[in-house]
């Protein structure tokens, strides 16, 4: 099993990191997950996939983010310690830096929480849906 794939992924379907990269709906696989960089969508728009009852656990979103945070302060203070980089350098590398480790770690862990959702209701039979 490769980074990325569940234990259920088939031959042919994207792996997880992928899917939350690109963005695609569990059930059709179409760029439809997000609506905004780190915002899931309402609904698929084009399997019309209800999302809004397979999001759990967003609240813990604010805990991630903290970690991700946690971790960047670390890597700033080691940076700064070791290399002690002009502040203008540092305020241009570390706020794209921390936007771009936000968004994107944030993407993943909702399209796991998302894609596992989708895995157990579908696994329940089709009046989970």
């Amino acid at each position: 099993m490769s980074t990325g794939e569940s234990p259920n992924h088939k031959k042919g379907q994207p792996g997880l990191v992928q899917a939350a990269l690109s963005g695609l709906c569990p059930r059709c696989e179409n760029a439809t997950l997000f609506e905004a960089p780190a915002r899931i969508a309402l609904k698929c728009k084009s399997c019309q996939l209800d999302f809004t009852g397979l999001e759990r656990g967003g609240r813990l979103a604010g805990l991630v983010t903290v970690l991700i945070a946690a971790a960047l302060i670390g890597l700033a203070t080691v940076i700064d310690m070791k290399i002690a980089p002009p502040f203008w350098l540092q305020v241009l590398f570390w706020g794209p830096v921390t936007i771009a480790s936000v968004i994107a770690v944030l993407r993943l862990y909702k399209t796991a929480l998302l894609y596992r959702q989708f895995e157990v209701q579908t696994q329940e039979g089709p009046a989970a849906e």
